[in-house]
């Protein structure tokens, strides 16, 4: 008798961690569907929904449109997520919240949609691709920190509640990836933070300009997918030597060093804004 191929759904698949995930997954035997919010993908070697995570409608219309294609679904890769950037105080509750929308509440509206049907087969893996600001939190990037620690905390309670259910949680943590996420600016910019926001965006690009491939964070996923499951995975030496450095220096230390490195003591104006940052 033929195996039935395993099931995968990843959602942010249009490009970056989330398409080099497809398609490792695709070439290794799964049968993959990745999503969009427009959904229609010019890519062959998986299946496209139209799904908007912010969106409890959409959740469900791709959760069950995969279900009436394949009538199962082993992996969910929570990939889907963009970084606000700035100070706390330039960032309003609206921007806040539109970032916890996609980046927690958006993980949260497709572990819910997946868990009944993982929970009846007696079997599943939840993959959230987390990063290493959900450990160590730089200047200007808060926001977004925050939502990956909220992702990190709920992850780790999670993984507890399903354990002996057959359901696996882990957690991909990259650092600096070689990628186009989406990065959202503050609608409020306040003059004091200029200089020193400026400075610490530039290092944040020229670590992603030598940051990995995205394939290394697939790769690492494809693992999480078919080996023996643990809760967190780092990619990539700068997230272990960061969280390292975290746990073996004193704390002033180590607070030292995260200003040195993110140019927020002591900066110089680095000159023209030099686009997005895309950490993990």
């Amino acid at each position: 008798m033929k195996k039935t191929q395993s099931v995968a759904l990843v959602t942010g698949a249009s490009s970056g961690i989330g398409q080099a995930t497809a398609e490792v997954l695709a070439a290794n035997g799964f049968t993959v569907f990745g999503t969009s919010r427009t959904g229609n993908q010019p890519v062959h070697s998986y299946q496209w929904l139209s799904l908007d995570v912010r969106s409890d409608a959409s959740v469900e219309a791709a959760v069950k449109a995969l279900l009436d294609q394949a009538g199962r679904i082993d992996v969910l890769v929570n990939n889907a997520g963009y970084a606000q950037i700035g100070a706390i105080e330039e960032s309003s509750v609206a921007d806040i919240q539109s970032q916890f929308e996609t980046n927690l509440f958006g993980a949260i509206r497709m572990i819910q949609a997946v868990l009944p049907v993982m929970r009846q087969q007696g079997s599943g893996r939840i993959i959230n691709v987390s990063s290493i600001v959900g450990h160590i939190a730089p200047p200007f990037v808060g926001v977004y920190s925050a939502s990956k620690f909220a992702l990190e905390g709920l992850s780790e309670a999670l993984s507890e509640e399903v354990r002996s259910m057959g359901i696996t949680v882990s957690l991909v943590e990259p650092a600096f990836v070689k990628t186009h996420i989406k990065g959202e600016f503050p609608t409020t910019p306040i003059a004091v933070y200029t200089e020193k926001r400026l400075a610490s965006e530039q290092y944040l690009n020229a670590s992603t300009a030598k940051g990995i491939q995205p394939e290394k964070v697939a790769r690492v996923i494809l693992r999480a997918a078919t080996g023996q499951p643990q809760l967190r995975y780092l990619v990539g030496q700068d997230a272990q030597t960061l969280l390292l450095l975290k746990r073996v220096l004193p704390g002033a230390l180590f607070e030292r060093m995260l200003r040195r490195v993110f140019r927020t003591e002591n900066s110089t104006q680095p000159g023209a804004r030099t686009g997005s940052q895309n950490l993990a």
